[in-house]
């Protein structure tokens, strides 16, 4: 069984609509969705929620409730660099399993980059620039680290995935991001969004683009996960 893991709802959105047969469930606080995707039957589809621990220790608990075969790691991931552009898919070359790596090779849509885990969201080049250097990586996101080290006690294949939501020169409105978002809970909170934006009218604009920026990041991913799904080997 592959299990593709996702931090947040709105990264998996898509890729739920493309299952089918499907039996949503809870287990120990994550959503879980098993069903049929493609040509693959009994893919699982788990919400791991945002930030290093609360994803390690869900998918510490996927793994006591299913006997994984693959898992994928995939959500949104910020540019530290200048060339990456917003919807651009990236793999891991750094925590990706080398089995997964090399069948990779055979594929197109995507590119490879070190991934770096951060705990906060960078908000400006500046920011992005001093962790590139420090950790000489690409591409920033808060759960790959802790995520492919619970993986790798139980010896199976990890490929970490994330598509392009913010650019290397984006000044993020790191406040609205944070009033419009539980991270704890895993849920959006547009009240207090409103209140926030009403008192700093200065972050709508950035605001608007970080959302619409999503769209094409979600939909690139998606395409991405549909063709690997496909395209694994059919005994994992």
């Amino acid at each position: 069984m592959i299990c593709f893991a996702f931090p947040l709802a709105h990264e998996a959105e898509s890729l739920l609509k493309q299952c089918k047969q499907k039996d949503e469930f809870t287990i120990d606080g994550v959503h879980c969705t098993l069903g049929n995707i493609g040509r693959r039957p009994n893919v699982l589809i788990a919400r791991i929620g945002m930030g290093e621990a609360q994803a390690a220790d869900n998918t510490a608990t996927i793994f006591q409730h299913f006997k994984l075969k693959c898992l994928v790691l995939a959500g949104y991931g910020g540019a530290l660099v200048q060339p990456l552009k917003v919807g651009q898919v990236l793999v891991s070359s750094n925590y990706s399993s080398e089995a997964v790596l090399g069948f990779l090779r055979m594929f197109s849509g995507f590119d490879f980059a070190s991934f770096c885990t951060v705990d906060e969201i960078v908000g400006t080049p500046a920011g992005r620039e001093e962790i590139a250097r420090a950790n000489e990586a690409q591409v920033a996101d808060m759960e790959t680290e802790t995520v492919a080290s619970v993986v790798a006690a139980y010896q199976i294949p990890f490929l970490a995935v994330r598509a392009i939501s913010d650019a290397y020169d984006n000044v993020l409105p790191v406040g609205a991001l944070a009033a419009g978002f539980n991270a704890s809970l895993g849920k959006p909170t547009p009240v207090k969004l409103l209140r926030y934006l009403a008192a700093h009218p200065s972050e709508i604009r950035p605001m608007g683009k970080f959302i619409s920026d999503l769209g094409l990041a979600r939909k690139n991913l998606t395409r991405f996960l549909g063709t690997l799904n496909n395209e694994l080997p059919a005994g994992w």
